[in-house]
């Protein structure tokens, strides 16, 4: 089965001069998401992951017991942010990207998966143009069929 059966087609795209704030923006969505790093032909030059923010947001040198010690957290990654804020998207995007093709095959998008323990992959045409990408997910769905019309017990809504 090819990876164009069950790719997506939405993608968050972004220009190399595409500031943090607007990153930002773009990434925090309900589901994790990456922006792709695109030059005005569509062309995939570089990705930007929630992963990718963070870690100009925090020091190299923080560490979680560092972590606890600071009692305005919620402040402190503020004043980090604002410090990240003249950053860009061709600062911060990894360029060494893998890709799959729509021709793929979905056994070789999770043994990539697994290899170097990605949830997302970008999906290109022969020119590198971005046409979609896959997920983790997406191949559990194809592999299940459509989820809603399974009865999950055990699935809950935790309010507290």
């Amino acid at each position: 089965m090819d990876v164009s059966t069950c790719m997506r087609k939405t993608v968050v795209l972004a220009e190399p001069d595409c500031d943090f704030v607007c990153l930002l923006h773009k990434i925090a969505a309900p589901t994790p998401r990456l922006a792709y790093i695109v030059d005005e032909n569509r062309t995939l030059i570089g990705v930007v992951s929630a992963r990718d923010l963070l870690k100009e947001v925090m020091p190299s040198y923080m560490n979680a017991h560092l972590a606890r010690s600071i009692s305005d957290g919620a402040d402190y990654l503020k004043r980090q942010a604002e410090k990240a804020r003249h950053r860009c998207a061709r600062d911060i995007m990894v360029k060494k990207v893998i890709s799959l093709h729509p021709h793929h095959q979905l056994l070789q998008a999770d043994a990539i998966f697994a290899e170097r323990g990605f949830n997302t992959l970008p999906v290109v045409d022969e020119h590198n143009k971005i046409v979609g990408e896959i997920t983790r997910v997406d191949i559990l769905v194809h592999l299940i069929g459509d989820p809603f019309t399974y009865d999950f017990d055990g699935v809950v809504e935790l309010t507290e």
